[in-house]
């Protein structure tokens, strides 16, 4: 007879969240009739044509994770036009810049990263079909990083006045491990109040941050001839049998409302090994990537991980060794609750579908996250992804987007920097 009180409790805590998120939702449709604010929108719809080849030409700057110089020195030459404070390139080429506010205000970050996954020399050439784009990197994240741009100048363009400051980061090598806002954000000096990681499709509202491990396994032994290989030990017959055992290790049920996304999840993405067809080699690896939405989830994922690939070594005869790396430490981030009733996160909600496109699926907010903003949640700052135009199919050669969809992406943005900022 417990179930009717539980059913109560329930539907009152689902009450109380739906009261406090629209507490927290600082974005009122009535900010977008201000002079200012109108006159900047409007030079956005102006500009379309310009936006989209500025973003074709953006996309066509090679930018693979470590070689983000070039695209650093175009970003950092259009910070200095829009005259931003305090334009810094740091020693890992993040580029940062600081659009004063009147005072009283919040400071709030802005970040789109300058890398893609796309190795050097890779050809890189938008094909421009009535309105899709389609190039590597044209929508992970050239097209959040040109929307950003893009939003500083319709803020100067419309003379908008906020009362917090904004600043505008270009982050680098967020596709190997969102290293380039980790560093900046641990070094810069800036405490930011609120982060926001303009780094998704324009669908989408992110404000968790995934548990992210990785770890590469190395097996090893003398070597030996093909001819003298039958029944030795052999590092790539281990990495074999590891990758085997690594999938056969149970995971938890996949979290529901997420999507496409099936978390946890574990992946072997890459393997190597040996120099030559005819011996067995010296030494072979894989990696693993791991990726939970919580503390508990990861840590016992991790030790079976490692525990499996030190086991097949001891079981195959052959050394081992292992090299890990985690994301960031989680223990100061905000719980899940609290996270998604923040004012970044609730306002993000509503900035993105009052401006979503006409006919399309209501956005709601997900507990997860794989960008800049996972940092930030780890050091407890206010924080959430969003996104300004619409794309598909990223990390692939065939990636492509919807060109027409950046004009309301950069609206968004706007409307979420000035809500935010002035209250």
């Amino acid at each position: 007879m417990a179930f009717p009180l539980i059913s109560r409790t329930l539907a009152t805590a689902a009450t109380f969240c739906g009261l406090l998120s629209a507490q927290t939702n600082w974005f009122q449709p009535a900010l977008l009739q201000q002079p200012t604010v109108a006159k900047a929108l409007a030079s956005v719809d102006a500009r379309s044509a310009g936006i989209v080849d500025d973003w074709v030409h953006l996309v066509e700057i090679p930018g693979p994770s470590g070689k983000e110089q070039v695209r650093a020195q175009f970003i950092r030459a259009e910070m200095e036009k829009l005259g931003l404070h305090d334009i810094r390139v740091d020693d890992i080429s993040n580029v940062s810049g600081v659009r004063k506010g009147t005072g009283g205000g919040p400071t709030i970050v802005f970040a789109a990263h300058t890398d893609t996954v796309f190795p050097e020399g890779t050809p890189i050439h938008v094909k421009r079909e009535g309105n899709t784009l389609t190039a590597p990197g044209v929508g992970d994240d050239t097209a959040n990083l040109m929307a950003t741009l893009e939003m500083f100048r319709a803020l100067n363009r419309g003379g908008v006045q906020t009362k917090g400051d904004l600043i505008f980061l270009a982050s680098v090598q967020e596709e190997v491990g969102l290293l380039g806002a980790k560093h900046w954000l641990e070094t810069s000096g800036y405490k930011p109040d609120m982060f926001v990681a303009v780094d998704l499709s324009a669908n989408q509202v992110w404000y968790g941050a995934l548990r992210i491990s990785q770890f590469k396994f190395f097996y090893t032994s003398p070597g030996a001839h093909t001819m003298e290989s039958r029944g030795a030990p052999s590092p790539a017959k281990a990495v074999a049998q590891a990758i085997n055992a690594m999938y056969e290790i149970p995971l938890p049920p996949a979290e529901k409302g997420l999507d496409s996304f099936k978390l946890p999840v574990l992946n072997v993405g890459m393997i190597g090994g040996g120099t030559v067809f005819n011996a067995i080699p010296r030494e072979a690896w894989f990696t693993v990537d791991l990726r939970s939405l919580d503390n508990s989830t990861q840590d016992k994922l991790e030790t079976a991980v490692v525990s499996t690939a030190k086991g097949i070594g001891e079981k195959e005869g052959v050394g081992f060794r292992m090299e890990s790396k985690v994301m960031a430490d989680y223990s100061k981030a905000k719980p899940r609750a609290e996270r998604l009733n923040l004012p970044v996160v609730q306002t993000a909600v509503g900035t993105s579908n009052y401006f979503r496109k006409p006919g399309s699926p209501e956005i709601q907010p997900m507990d997860v996250g794989s960008t800049d903003a996972n940092i930030a949640v780890s050091m407890g700052i206010p924080a959430v992804a969003v996104g300004a135009a619409r794309e598909f199919f990223p990390h692939r050669l065939e990636e492509y987007a919807e060109a027409d969809s950046i004009v309301p992406g950069i609206k968004s943005l706007l409307a979420l920097a000035v809500s935010l900022s002035n209250h």
